[in-house]
């Protein structure tokens, strides 16, 4: 507790913007956020060729980060909670609403905005941030922006803050976005699991799917998407990706141009969506023969993104590994399984139905690991649950990864 108050007392005399926090001033930065994003754009567009385009440098937001968060971060007093008082900031002014929604879709760049001195700091203004729409701005008309970050995590307070949104905001494109950030929120078996059952979970799934549909105009957007788009694709997912679900058959080539069937009949099956770019990638793909030897009789199938065979050959020659399919020119196969992260891995049984899809971690060990048990008639091997009451903002946090699904933060990668 006294680290705390030392923190507290160090965040209201050491963070005392050097100018007056604004509303002219948050304005002023995100403008000029939103032209060096749109200045971007014309370069990409008007790029003469793949080389021009290849060099052009997206805007990380680090040049804009410290002046917005200086515009919003004045100490304004101090309200009572609990048996103390804690300092309160002008980011739970209304007017200051957008500039959390920017952060929390930029943590890399709000991240660099701190010295490594402040690292508590960061932990504790991003936990803030969040609090304050949970307290304040959770009934304005503008918070539906926020849904889409506050749904890419695998907190629970994140799910019961869009269930707050839901309930109690008067704005139905509001009310929208967060029904369709619990819809995705509860593809997490950390979240749904507070639902009880499986039934349940899927149940409200599809009811809040549903309700973002109803609830949304036309000109609604989830992020940078049509709401109505993205709630297409997760209907396609439950429909589709979802646990128990046939798998959608694939013909893959690899780069010798060999071709297969996906998945393979009467096997246990996993398909690895992968790029030698990845670290976390290239890790998967070359545990591939211990993963084989742990697992006699599984068929696997890592696939990378499209590029030019000899581009491709010399990259898995780098990287030492030996053979990979490839996805077409038009990405059927990262479309057919509505891929938004790398790695993903989907495991499929004997029976062609989908045992596990998402992030190659515990969960997935898990998965195979009972999979094998069951065929075998011995009891899989038991994993400890992690905890999720995890900060959506902390040190050495990165950006999430753009998607139409829930992206979850990634847990430690089994050795296989």
């Amino acid at each position: 507790m006294g680290g705390m108050k030392k923190i507290l007392a160090t965040a209201a005399v050491a963070l005392i913007p050097l100018a007056t926090a604004t509303e002219e001033a948050m304005n002023q930065a995100l403008n000029d956020w939103k032209q060096q994003v749109t200045e971007y754009e014309s370069a990409i567009q008007n790029a003469p060729n793949e080389e021009i385009r290849a060099s052009i440098t997206a805007p990380d937001g680090r040049d804009v980060a410290p002046r917005i968060w200086q515009a919003i971060n004045g100490k304004t007093g101090t309200r009572k909670s609990g048996k103390h008082r804690i300092p309160t900031y002008e980011f739970e002014k209304a007017w200051a609403l957008p500039a959390i929604v920017w952060i929390l879709e930029h943590p890399q760049a709000f991240t660099a905005a701190f010295t490594d001195e402040e690292q508590a700091l960061l932990t504790y203004f991003g936990n803030a941030l969040v609090e304050s729409i949970i307290n304040v701005h959770y009934t304005h008309p503008g918070v539906g922006a926020a849904c889409p970050a506050l749904s890419a995590t695998s907190s629970v307070r994140e799910y019961e803050l869009l269930q707050k949104i839901y309930l109690r905001n008067q704005n139905k494109d509001a009310r929208a976005c967060a029904a369709l950030g619990m819809s995705l929120m509860l593809n997490n078996p950390m979240v749904s699991s507070i639902e009880g059952s499986e039934a349940m979970a899927r149940s409200k799934r599809l009811y809040y799917l549903k309700q973002s549909i109803l609830l949304s105009s036309k000109d609604t957007r989830f992020g940078n998407t049509p709401i109505t788009e993205v709630a297409m694709d997760q209907a396609y997912f439950l429909r589709h990706l979802s646990v128990g679900c046939v798998a959608p058959r694939l013909s893959l080539t690899d780069t010798q141009g060999m071709t297969a069937e996906f998945p393979a009949a009467n096997k246990l099956n996993l398909l690895v969506f992968w790029s030698p770019a990845d670290s976390a990638s290239t890790a998967m793909v070359r545990d591939i023969d211990k993963i084989r030897n742990q697992y006699p009789g599984i068929e696997i199938f890592p696939v990378m993104p499209h590029a030019e065979q000899e581009i491709q050959q010399k990259a898995l020659q780098e990287l030492g590994i030996a053979q990979s399919y490839t996805d077409d020119a038009e990405g059927k196969a990262g479309r057919t399984y509505r891929i938004g992260q790398l790695p993903t891995a989907i495991l499929v049984s004997r029976q062609s139905k989908i045992l596990y899809a998402g992030y190659p971690d515990m969960k997935l060990q898990a998965a195979l690991d009972r999979a094998t048990a069951s065929e075998k008639g011995t009891s899989p091997r038991v994993f400890i649950k992690e905890s999720n009451d995890e900060p959506l903002i902390q040190p050495g946090s990165t950006p999430t990864p753009k998607s139409s699904d829930e992206v979850p933060e990634l847990r430690e990668m089994p050795e296989f």
